[in-house]
């Protein structure tokens, strides 16, 4: 008899996919190939591959936890103060603004499940959202709604200045944005370029320092075992986090790792056989080089806890 029979399951099994070398079942993690496009497949298992049939419609999420606010921008916001990406884009997206319920993925990944019922205070938001105004004297606003107003307009608004600001950076002026608008957006997109442009002549300093000197990676930092994406993979995942992409650079000896921290999405330049980290891909005034992959996702937490966190790669 094939012992590979055993190894095999009989039925094809229908996964979210988020990116990255890995899927998440209920009960269990599963390699898969690179290439996939991020979406719901039908996946046949085998040991501890998922193999891809082909794409699928999303399963039932009914018994999942749920989670409930008011949609903006592919984010779920719960409160003036909590807000969460969806991991994937729904299949027809809601308006914005919409009462939302969306579902906690086995891994932590937020689902969009289904539009709730709306009132007079959402389609008033909606209208001053397609003028460009703020709230205003709008009654009834709840504090997600109104936090959620405020990500949607700065979003729109960052877009007619052509700067960028990610979710998480807006999101700290959230309520002042969508109190007075333009004024609240443009002093925090002043205070954006202000920190990043220190940054960056940082890290210039720091890059000729290091061709000056020849200096190497230090010596207290380990060789890891294994394939070095794996290993990356592994480290984010062991820190709460998720690899959404990674390539070798330098002829391997570096890695661009792309990953979902929280909903947030970040590029981190490393080490290929350390993980140390050469670029954060955040502003840390100057203690990128302190960290390594592994502890980089609990850094970016306490900036977004802090409401200091300045993404510098996109």
């Amino acid at each position: 008899m094939d012992y590979r029979a055993f190894l095999t399951s009989r039925d094809p099994i229908v996964l979210p996919y988020f990116g990255g070398i890995r899927v998440d079942a209920a009960d269990r993690r599963l390699a898969v190939p690179t290439g996939l496009a991020p979406g719901w497949w039908r996946f046949r298992i085998e040991g501890r591959r998922a193999v891809p049939i082909e794409p699928a419609a999303p399963v039932d999420l009914g018994a999942l936890p749920a989670v409930r606010g008011h949609f903006a921008t592919g984010w779920i916001v719960m409160s003036g103060r909590v807000l969460s990406r969806l991991a994937l884009a729904p299949e027809d997206e809601p308006p914005p603004l919409a009462r939302a319920t969306a579902r906690r993925w086995h891994s932590g990944e937020l689902l969009f499940d289904t539009t709730d019922f709306e009132d007079d205070a959402e389609l008033a938001a909606r209208d001053a959202l397609e003028r460009g105004v703020p709230l205003g004297d709008v009654k009834g606003v709840a504090p997600s709604l109104r936090a959620a107003f405020g990500l949607a307009l700065g979003t729109k608004l960052v877009r007619e200045l052509g700067v960028h600001a990610s979710a998480r950076e807006l999101f700290r002026r959230a309520v002042a944005i969508a109190d007075t608008g333009r004024d609240a957006l443009q002093a925090l997109v002043d205070q954006l370029a202000a920190e990043r442009e220190r940054d960056e002549a940082r890290r210039k300093a720091e890059r000729e320092a290091r061709r000056v000197s020849g200096a190497v990676a230090s010596a207290r930092e380990r060789p890891r075992a294994h394939d070095p994406i794996e290993r990356a993979d592994n480290a984010l995942a062991q820190a709460g986090a998720r690899m959404l992409a990674c390539r070798r650079l330098q002829n391997g000896t570096l890695l661009d790792v792309t990953c979902d921290i929280d909903g947030e999405r970040i590029i981190a330049t490393v080490d290929a056989v350390t993980l140390h980290v050469h670029d954060a891909g955040i502003c840390l005034d100057g203690a990128d080089e302190e960290i390594t992959l592994d502890s980089l996702p609990s850094v970016v937490r306490e900036a977004i806890a802090n409401d200091v966190l300045n993404i510098t790669r996109h």
